[in-house]
């Protein structure tokens, strides 16, 4: 049982089953395959070595496997691996030890995370593999359960318990009076009238919510909660009670404490943010 357990593994008998399904797989090389990841195991952790991602040494179809994934997925698996959406184990080589606590599909992993906790931990792998980024785990925040972007929920989603006497109805009233209604402020300048749509995309960075600069897109106008809070899916999904059909206000807490950084203010409230309209009138003065 040893011999053949060590020269006929079981990682060795998935990769056979794969290139005799597929015409296109004849002639692979029969070897491990792994994904080196960012970030080092902890001994303090209980972690050793360089972390890896293995599940495709078993799964080597990468055809099916760019089929099984949306196409705007903004976690590559060839990058992050399987196991920071799929959970598992990504160093294991045998079905059942890999296949622990994994999410199998989409459905899965939307019903499996049903805690602040959970997501948190997904956040915080995510944050491993990307140390790059700086801010917190405001970036990973805007991630939902199967890796995709989460969606913004709106305003009214927000507004509906938080102007309750125990959710800080004050700030969300004063809020509602000011912010909310800025994009309709700016769409009655001369300037925002006149001006082409390259010039509006600059109005968009601070006066939209969910602004994608790389698309010209955004989610709603106006400077709502989810633009300084982040994608509401997951915190609405959290606070409308999964469990218990109540709302969980201390799941809220912990996903605010994550998805929220001071930093952001800076993005629009920076000196000269207004150039572009100094010109725009100082032009129009110089005409007239």
């Amino acid at each position: 049982m040893w011999f053949c357990k060590e020269f006929n593994p079981e990682w060795k008998q998935c990769q056979r089953a794969e290139i005799q399904e597929n015409e296109a797989l004849k002639g692979k090389k029969l070897e491990i395959k792994q994904i080196l990841l960012k970030g080092e195991g902890l001994w303090s952790n209980q972690e050793s070595g360089q972390r890896v991602d293995r599940c495709m040494t078993c799964h080597i179809d990468e055809e099916k496997l760019v089929k099984l994934h949306p196409k705007d997925l903004p976690i590559p698996y060839d990058v992050y691996g399987c196991t920071v959406c799929h959970g598992g184990n990504g160093r294991a080589l045998e079905t059942e030890p890999a296949h622990e606590h994994m999410y199998a599909d989409r459905d899965a992993m939307e019903e499996g995370r049903y805690s602040a906790d959970e997501f948190i931990k997904m956040w915080k792998r995510l944050k491993v593999l990307n140390p790059e980024e700086e801010v917190r785990l405001r970036r990973e925040s805007f991630f939902g359960p199967t890796g995709q972007y989460q969606l913004y929920v709106g305003n009214d989603e927000c507004v509906e318990c938080h102007e309750k006497g125990d959710m800080h109805p004050d700030h969300v009233k004063r809020w509602s009076n000011t912010k909310f209604k800025t994009f309709e402020r700016i769409q009655k300048e001369p300037d925002y009238k006149a001006g082409d749509e390259n010039y509006k995309k600059q109005c968009y960075k601070c006066h939209t919510t969910g602004y994608r600069e790389d698309k010209g897109i955004y989610a709603a106008e106006g400077v709502g909660c989810e633009a300084c809070h982040g994608p509401g899916e997951v915190y609405a999904y959290l606070m409308q009670g999964v469990r218990d059909e109540e709302y969980d206000i201390e799941q809220g807490q912990k996903l605010s404490k994550i998805s929220f950084d001071f930093n952001i203010c800076g993005n629009c409230h920076i000196p000269k943010r207004h150039e572009m309209r100094k010109e725009f009138f100082d032009k129009k003065a110089q005409k007239n």
